[in-house]
């Protein structure tokens, strides 16, 4: 992690992730997460790739509507997915930092990509 990466990282340690799930997605992002998650069921994936998945929010979601499915859930900031990985414990969630702009990931490896934010 270069210094740029760790100051990123750095404002979003604390209490940031906890505000951002109490406040942010009861707000904003629960009911766009549960209904952009059932257009992806619609598509009845088996591999879901979710970028910018901040604390879990369409992640949840996804588990809920689209069983069987495995989900990698990524996001720029690690202290986000530390709390979404705390909040969203099945294992058919593999949790990854990963900058949105440059994935690891092979071409065609996910079957849709989805990102709420």
């Amino acid at each position: 992690m270069d210094d740029a990466e760790a100051e990123r990282d750095a404002q979003f340690r604390g209490g940031i992730p906890e505000v951002y799930q109490q406040l942010l997605v009861p707000m904003i992002f629960e009911e766009p997460a549960e209904s952009l998650a059932r257009v992806v069921a619609d598509l009845a994936p088996g591999e879901v790739l979710e970028t910018a998945a901040g604390t879990g929010a369409l992640t949840a979601a996804l588990l809920r509507s689209c069983p069987g499915a495995r989900i990698t859930a990524t996001d720029l900031n690690q202290p986000m997915l530390d709390a979404a990985a705390a909040a969203v414990t099945d294992t058919a969630v593999r949790w990854q930092q990963a900058d949105a702009l440059d994935l690891p990931f092979d071409d065609h490896a996910f079957d849709v990509v989805a990102c709420q934010f």
